[in-house]
């Protein structure tokens, strides 16, 4: 699949919303300038490329996202197995939770004042029609859980809520590791991809 090209300055913006997220930054607070300042830009140039404020942050999130679904996609492609994808999740989710100070950027995105006015959830509809690696994953993805032992599960729908629902699962435990002493980070995955495996094969 080929990946997708962000001009030059739209993706200095986005990684630089990324960087003031990763601060700490509120979102109701942050303005246009700080991000083209931060990415080394003119403010007026934002305006060339979005119109909004909420534009560049959705994108920014966007942007996050693709590069995560390349490399799932990636995997798929080079034949990786089920349970080494299921991991690479996992790994990602570590990393984002180190980079996003125990994702707290999730919570920031969701309790945000901006949103509850409709601002960054209209921006989001415009990205979910257009968004085709959730198609091309998902056909790739379903072809490998087929090919799993055990698995029963054929509907997408019920394959992505259980991977998700457990991933889920695993990123409360990384907020909370610190609080959760008897249980190890390597018990902990092993975990989520039983579960995983049981919502698939029907028996839970």
């Amino acid at each position: 699949m080929e990946e997708r090209i962000y001009p030059p300055k739209v993706r200095a913006m986005y990684e630089a919303v990324l960087e003031l997220f990763a601060s700490g930054r509120e979102l109701s607070t942050l303005k246009v300038s700080e991000i083209t300042s931060k990415a080394g830009i003119g403010k007026g140039t934002a305006y060339e490329y979005f119109s909004t404020k909420e534009e560049i942050i959705v994108g920014a999130v966007e942007y996050e996202a693709t590069k995560h679904f390349q490399v799932i996609i990636q995997l798929l492609e080079e034949g990786q197995t089920f349970p080494e994808i299921i991991n690479k999740g996992l790994d990602m989710l570590e990393a984002a939770n180190e980079k996003y100070h125990g994702l707290a950027v999730l919570e920031k995105i969701i309790s945000d004042s901006t949103i509850n006015g409709g601002n960054l959830l209209k921006e989001m509809e415009k990205y979910k029609e257009e968004y085709e690696p959730w198609t091309h994953m998902t056909q790739r993805l379903m072809k490998l859980v087929k090919d799993t032992d055990g698995v029963q599960e054929t509907n997408p729908w019920k394959v992505w809520g259980a991977i998700l629902s457990q991933y889920m699962l695993y990123a409360l435990y990384l907020v909370h590791r610190k609080r959760m002493k008897g249980i190890s980070r390597e018990e902990a995955r092993a975990f989520v991809y039983q579960n995983i495996l049981k919502i698939l094969d029907g028996t839970t």
